[in-house]
């Protein structure tokens, strides 16, 4: 498996989310004291993703606005077929 590290500006984030998240793919995203990993359901073009979380508790669809919560985001783990890209986030 490709593994590789990018370092991304808050403005960024937007347009790669956009441009680079596919369905299906597995998103790991820790922003907070919150680790939410999960598989994509739908990328919106406003950088929105529905992800259904993979949890032993919780299983359900969730909705994360990546323009709402880029401040408090502390990387996010993205990996789909033979590719893993850790996003790491700047201010």
């Amino acid at each position: 498996m490709k593994v590789e590290s990018i370092i991304l500006k808050e403005n960024q984030l937007t347009e790669y989310v956009v441009n680079n998240f596919e369905e299906g793919a597995i998103v790991e995203i820790s922003y907070n004291r919150v680790f939410v990993p999960g598989k994509i359901v739908h990328v919106y073009d406003d950088a929105t993703v529905t992800i259904q979380l993979m949890g032993e508790l919780l299983n359900q669809r969730v909705d994360i606005d990546f323009n709402e919560v880029k401040h408090e985001l502390l990387e996010i783990v993205y990996t789909f077929k033979d590719k893993s890209v850790t996003l790491i986030l700047e201010d």
